[in-house]
């Protein structure tokens, strides 16, 4: 009886840790969420969700941006006006992010814990 308990207490121990892993590799994780740098400015951007509100930091002072979600589609208001759009790219972890009729890529970042 105690193998049986012990063993499930170790399963359930291991399903607690590995979960979170399997969550943010999974096909239903968020396609825009994490940590991207912009090649062509070696800009580092992040991308972050709080319930349904998206927020964009941008450059290295961080600067944030509320995103809104349309359909595949992030929308961030530009404080001058206008919009910029982020999508997903043609290839996986990669981004396309349009601002004043330029189109630049973001590459995702692997993040070490």
């Amino acid at each position: 009886m105690r193998r049986v308990a012990a063993g499930l207490l170790a399963l359930l121990i291991a399903a607690v840790l590995v979960a979170p892993l399997l969550a943010g590799c999974g096909g239903n994780a968020d396609p825009f969420t994490g940590l991207y740098w912009e090649p062509s400015s070696g800009r580092r951007v992040e991308i972050r969700k709080d319930g349904e509100t998206y927020r964009l930091y941008y450059g290295a002072a961080q600067q944030a941006y509320q995103a809104e979600r349309d359909g595949d589609e992030l929308v961030i208001a530009e404080p001058m006006g206008g919009q910029t759009i982020v999508r997903k790219g043609d290839t996986e972890g990669v981004l396309e992010l349009e601002t004043a009729g330029k189109t630049t890529l973001l590459k995702r970042l692997q993040q070490h814990q």
